[in-house]
């Protein structure tokens, strides 16, 4: 089967992350290769993905998701990818999953200076100034509810995102330099 760059970086995506939704493998998929002259719209993306499902036994769509053959919706790695697309305004550099723990998912930020972020489980520490943390990287925690817990104290450099209602989140930093 003779696939697209798009598709082939859609079967990169997905042996990454496992399983995502419709709506952030598209918005990974424009980041990556929309242009003036080059859309990446609704039709364009239906079109690839069936085309994947038809030719590939172990590619499936289910209920708004997408995702290999082992591939299960984990809420806290969903929500790490949300956090992501946020940030980086639908283009990541580039994104690893193969962390250490409580990490949920490591990406990169252009720019004149590459920027390292890593969104993390706060239900998997019990204190985040004991994690430790490469120089240039950021940390932003996500939690099971979605609220930081009362009296949460960050370190620098570390974030907290509170969902919000539609579905964003709101960035709250820490205090220090």
């Amino acid at each position: 089967m003779l696939l697209s760059n798009q598709q082939k970086y859609i079967l990169e995506v997905l042996r990454k992350l496992g399983c995502v939704r419709t709506s952030q493998l598209q918005a990974l998929v424009r980041g990556k290769f929309q242009r003036p002259d080059f859309e990446i719209g609704d039709a364009r993306m239906t079109a690839m993905l069936r085309q994947l499902r038809s030719g590939l036994g172990d590619f499936h769509l289910d209920g708004g998701f997408v995702y290999l053959a082992r591939g299960q919706p984990d809420t806290l790695r969903l929500e790490a990818i949300d956090v992501m697309l946020e940030l980086s305004e639908g283009a990541p550099q580039d994104f690893i999953v193969k962390v250490d723990s409580p990490r949920l998912l490591r990406f990169g930020l252009g720019g004149d200076k590459l920027k390292l972020f890593s969104v993390a489980r706060l239900s998997h520490v019990s204190d985040p100034r004991l994690i430790q943390r490469e120089r240039s990287e950021r940390i932003v925690w996500i939690s099971d509810s979605g609220t930081p817990p009362e009296g949460l104290a960050l370190p620098p450099k570390h974030f907290f995102a509170a969902r919000q209602s539609d579905g964003s989140h709101c960035f709250y930093g820490s205090n220090g330099p």
